[in-house]
């Protein structure tokens, strides 16, 4: 069961600003009301981001039945090939976003969308509208980060998924939380599983759609066949999905989780999940006060430097390979809030484990995640070590604004492509190497020292094959490493936005690590299958890319130093780390 008040806490409310002018949607700007994807289920609930939408402040609904005209606003699906248009029910609107429930009459296919508020009719937008679309709520309320989870094995009221133990306050009431543990019966919160006429008005069920909808829910790549699928009695267009974890389910802080639903799989979110009875989930970098920080919605500070060693094998089909080798070194401070220490690369190098990801942004949010609010650390930070004396990581600065991106980065080698484009000479081998840097307006002076370390191979990267089968297990072999992790990275997705000289992308990523000792680590084929398929051939906008890397490893202190903040007291998590090994342009079927 679930009441309003439950389903006001998963939805997202966004900024308000006052309405003037015509209504505008913007582009991709009907979306899942929880996943934030592409595409309407039919009786499920949707978003829509705009301009000039409704009344300056919120206004909502006070219930079901919802109506179909609130403070002045209506939303209208009219079927591209022509018909008559269907009127959505509306939750909430405002000027800038709205939430209606589009009607489970409504059949599949593409629809002109378009909002009228007093009487003022905007532009319409195409949006597709499919038979299923399931999404989840997360806590960042953007369909990204640890899931909107809940305990189904408590009769003392509803305690949420999170990284602590403890309580959360909302809406005047007091939410229970603490990680989930194995065995035990969890519900996701969502929608877009599918049409159900009876839920449409006062929130009846036509029951349970587990089969029908062929729903599995995939906890740390291990497929789970739920116990219940199918509307939230009370709650028009809710959905939730009743699963067990199995016994033998990953510990973690951030356990990769997504759905499978008529053969379409949702956003993907993460799971705090911990052994039965411990108070906090195990993180590789975090302790239990800056986990219980980020419950409570606070931030944590995050330092990372980096060395990267990178040969990279383009294949271009019908004209042949090219091989290029990289040197760099890099650093970044900031702060970050839930969802994106849920994705950041530092709470992902876990041994043993395989962790699932999306990333949607220019290269370097692609290859780092995002962070919310970026720590300056003084105009520049200094290499020293074999072949480095005193290498300067200048701050990056905006070209069009001249502000510091307190992004500190320096090329030191690039062989090019085809003996075309290269620069510097071969810098980085085996030896201990340091940065320094100088203070600046949010980070003080500090000092960091890690060991590179000297050859690793990836042994069997000439048997991987140009397209990756997804059905299959993909084993790893390589050599050397030292006495760290080693990481296979996975991209997969495309070009969506931006500019050739800044393309913005939208991707998803596994990242599985074991230790260099072992020499092997195989992917199982249920992550494979999280990832979508694209072909290999990167001239159609197609990115699919494997890497094989040696890493330090964190857990063990490896890499990990202090650095002060000017406001008092030190960085939450600092870490020097290294990457080095092979990346590779592939397809996945």
């Amino acid at each position: 069961m679930c009441n309003r008040t439950l389903l006001c806490f998963i939805g997202g409310l966004a900024a308000l600003v006052p309405a003037f002018a015509q209504p505008a949607i913007r582009e991709d700007g009907v979306l899942n009301a929880s996943s934030y994807q592409a595409d309407v289920a039919r009786g499920s609930w949707f978003v829509v981001f705009g301009s000039n939408m409704g009344p300056a402040g919120l206004t909502l609904a006070s219930g079901a039945p919802f109506p179909t005209q609130l403070a002045g606003t209506s939303v209208t699906f009219t079927p591209a090939a022509g018909g008559t248009a269907v009127t959505a029910r509306l939750w909430y609107t405002s000027a800038t976003q709205l939430a209606g429930l589009l009607p489970s009459s409504t059949p599949a296919g593409d629809f002109d969308v378009r909002v009228t508020f007093n009487g003022q009719a905007g532009a319409p937008r195409r949006v597709r509208v499919v038979e299923r679309n399931f999404g989840f709520a997360t806590v960042a309320q953007n369909g990204a980060g640890p899931a909107q989870a809940t305990n189904a094995n408590l009769n003392n009221g509803v305690s949420l998924v999170r990284f602590t133990s403890g309580t959360i306050s909302f809406n005047n009431l007091e939410w229970q939380h603490r990680p989930a543990y194995p065995d035990e019966t969890l519900i996701l919160w969502g929608t877009g599983l599918g049409s159900d006429p009876q839920s449409d008005l006062d929130g009846g069920t036509s029951g349970d759609q587990t089969s029908a909808a062929s729903v599995r829910v995939i906890v740390g790549g291990v497929e789970i066949t739920p116990g219940y699928a199918g509307r939230s009695s009370g709650s028009p267009g809710l959905d939730q999905i009743n699963f067990a974890l199995p016994g033998n389910v990953t510990r973690g802080c951030n356990v990769s989780l997504q759905v499978r639903a008529g053969g379409r799989l949702s956003n993907i979110g993460s799971l705090a999940i911990a052994d039965s009875g411990q108070a906090q989930c195990t993180h590789p970098a975090l302790s239990e006060s800056q986990l219980r920080r980020l419950d409570q919605g606070g931030t944590v500070s995050i330092g990372a430097l980096n060395l990267s060693k990178i040969n990279t094998r383009i294949t271009l089909p019908g004209i042949g390979s090219f091989d290029s080798t990289s040197e760099s070194a890099s650093g970044t401070f900031a702060r970050y809030g839930i969802s994106q220490v849920g994705e950041a690369n530092f709470s992902l190098l876990q041994a043993g484990g395989c962790f699932v990801f999306r990333r949607k942004g220019d290269l370097t949010t692609i290859l780092t995640g995002t962070a919310p609010q970026s720590l300056d650390a003084g105009a520049q930070l200094t290499l020293n070590g074999p072949n480095a004396s005193n290498r300067a990581l200048p701050n990056q600065t905006d070209p069009a604004t001249n502000q510091r991106l307190n992004v500190y980065l320096a090329t030191l080698y690039s062989s090019g492509v085809g003996g075309f484009g290269g620069t510097g000479s071969p810098t980085l081998t085996q030896g201990q190497y340091t940065i320094a840097g100088p203070g600046g307006a949010d980070i003080g002076t500090f000092t960091a020292s890690i060991n590179f370390p000297g050859t690793f191979t990836w042994t069997n990267e000439s048997a991987i094959p140009a397209v990756i089968p997804r059905s299959q297990n993909l084993t790893l072999n390589w050599t050397g490493g030292g006495d760290g992790l080693v990481t296979a990275v996975g991209f997969a997705g495309s070009q969506v936005g931006g500019t050739q000289t800044n393309p913005i992308f939208d991707v998803a990523v596994f990242s599985c690590a074991a230790p260099a000792s072992a020499g092997t680590l195989s992917v199982p084929s249920t992550v494979l299958q999280q990832l979508p398929a694209v072909s290999g051939d990167i001239s159609t906008g197609a990115i699919g890319t494997l890497s094989v890397l040696a890493v330090p490893d964190a857990s063990r202190e490896q890499g990990v130093f202090t650095a002060p903040l000017t406001a008092g007291g030190n960085v939450d998590f600092a870490n020097f780390s290294y990457a080095v090994g092979t990346s590779k342009s592939v397809g996945y079927n």
